[in-house]
């Protein structure tokens, strides 16, 4: 049933299901970033270096933020294709959001991996 709601029958459950998986990676990362900060209580700057610095928690924090780009990513064009009914602006819309959100992904891999 699954595999056939997945196929170009109907185009937009791809879309539906991935921001639905986005969100449960989220949610997942947020709880476990929130039990750790209750175990561990960093502070000071070098205890928040050693909160950030492992590979395995960069990883996370990578992962989480492709998952919440790919979330807004297909929100905002879900929402641009609802309320914007000029495809040119659309389109230019879309793009800047676009552009944003990959500028945005460097930008956070940078600073994540300059720790």
């Amino acid at each position: 049933m699954l595999i056939q709601l997945l196929t170009n029958k109907y185009p937009g459950m791809r879309l539906w299901l991935s921001q639905r998986l986005t969100a449960l990676v989220m949610a997942f990362y947020f709880i476990t970033l929130l039990v750790l900060l209750i175990i561990i209580q960093p502070s000071g700057f070098v205890g928040w270096h050693a909160f950030i610095s492992p590979i395995w928690f960069r990883l996370a924090t990578l992962v989480f933020f492709m998952c919440l780009f790919m979330h807004t990513w297909l929100g905002v064009a879900d929402v641009l294709q609802d309320y914007v009914f000029n495809k040119t602006l659309r389109a230019y819309m879309q793009i800047v959001v676009d552009i944003a959100l990959v500028a945005y992904l460097f930008w956070l891999t940078f600073i994540l991996w300059n720790v």
